[in-house]
């Protein structure tokens, strides 16, 4: 006996068990019973998918507008309080919960997952929800919203299927500390703050990443103008217009030494630039994808110099690396120099309550050095009043 035992590694408890639940040392049949037990299960799942269905999910602009996966409202923490809604469905119903292994799986084949915000949520969307913003505030806001998306991914299609545009979006990424160490007393510690101004050519899908640490640069203006017009003049000499997609950030996107620059850029190139502004509240673009894919790859890694960043950064996407660059104060120009300034104001109006810098759309910079603006995606451009112009100096 032991010899058989040993010879097929066996313990002895288990070819017990299997003798006491043979015949003659045939193994039983599959009885009726058992069938009826799985078709019970199959049931028991149909309630589990119908529990799913019925639980609130998160409307679709709070999440990334191309995404599949549904997310459950943050009333639901976890995947434990979400086992014991389920368990409390049963009851009501008089059924046997299944384990929470089975929720588990069949919450994954459903592609769902837990919201959990990575970003602030809009404040006009939390307002309305609370019942602080009126529907037609609300309506109006969602409207601009999807005008605003709607315009950029036919921007997108365009440039990807005819290649007669040049097309970008531009974000800086979430501050990064260094050193960035697992030892807890490192918390108590000075830390060099790091940063990423990241730009995405949507047409080509190269990346162009800008590290840069705050001992060679703070975050000014000229900083993300630097970055900007770098990449715009590395581009391939062909006259088509260059679009450029970013949120409302005044001091980095939405200012008047920007708008020199560019306009500076495109009577020097002799191309139409375009800027356009995301809605405030939602400005998920593709440089989210680029921040995220740095933040995996940079996570629960030892990190002891700001240069660090920038050689994970190539390796956060295999395939068609990111192009980066970790910049020192040389690379920065002054563009805030007012004597080379064709408008010293981009603000439609003049008065009081007319419009101002925040409620612009879209600025169109021409090489007659002419800027015009929209006040919304569908309104016609009005040309933007020239305050000075260097036609003024002496």
């Amino acid at each position: 006996m032991q010899t058989f035992l040993k010879t097929l590694g066996l313990k002895e408890s288990t070819v017990r068990c299997w003798v006491a639940s043979s015949e003659h040392g045939i193994a039983k049949t599959i009885t009726n019973d058992i069938n009826e037990e799985r078709t019970i299960k199959k049931d028991d799942v149909a309630f589990l998918k119908q529990f799913f269905a019925s639980l609130p999910k998160m409307p679709s602009h709070y999440c990334r507008a191309s995404t599949s996966k549904q997310y459950l409202e943050p009333i639901i923490d976890d995947k434990t309080a979400l086992y014991r809604l389920y368990t409390i469905e049963c009851e009501k119903t008089e059924r046997a919960p299944l384990s929470r292994w089975t929720l588990c799986k069949v919450f994954d084949e459903l592609n769902l997952s837990l919201f959990t915000p990575k970003k602030d949520q809009c404040d006009t969307c939390c307002s309305h929800k609370v019942g602080n913003i009126t529907d037609d505030k609300y309506n109006a806001h969602i409207r601009l919203k999807d005008m605003a998306r709607n315009k950029k991914l036919r921007d997108k299609d365009r440039a990807q299927q005819f290649g007669d545009i040049h097309i970008f979006t531009h974000d800086l990424q979430a501050v990064k500390l260094c050193p960035q160490l697992q030892a807890s007393a490192l918390y108590y510690k000075t830390k060099l703050c790091v940063n990423n101004f990241t730009m995405y050519n949507l047409e080509t899908k190269d990346v162009y990443c800008y590290w840069f640490d705050e001992t060679n640069a703070g975050l000014t203006a000229s900083v993300f103008i630097s970055c900007i017009i770098h990449i715009l003049r590395t581009l391939e000499q062909k006259c088509v217009p260059i679009i450029l997609f970013s949120d409302g950030c005044t001091p980095q996107n939405r200012n008047i030494f920007l708008s020199n620059a560019l306009l500076q850029l495109t009577i020097e190139k002799n191309v139409i630039i375009e800027q356009k502004f995301l809605e405030k509240g939602h400005t998920q673009m593709e440089c989210d994808a680029v921040h995220s894919s740095i933040e995996q790859k940079t996570k629960n890694k030892e990190i002891f110099l700001p240069s660090q960043y920038g050689v994970l950064s190539k390796e956060a996407r295999p395939k068609q690396p990111y192009i980066v660059e970790y910049l020192s104060y040389e690379f920065f120009e002054d563009y805030t120099q007012k004597n080379t300034f064709v408008y010293d104001s981009i603000r439609p109006g003049r008065t009081t309550n007319d419009p101002t810098v925040t409620d612009l759309r879209v600025l169109q910079y021409n090489a007659n050095g002419i800027i015009k603006y929209k006040l919304s995606f569908d309104a016609e451009y009005q040309e933007l009043p020239c305050g000075r112009t260097l036609l003024d100096d002496p």
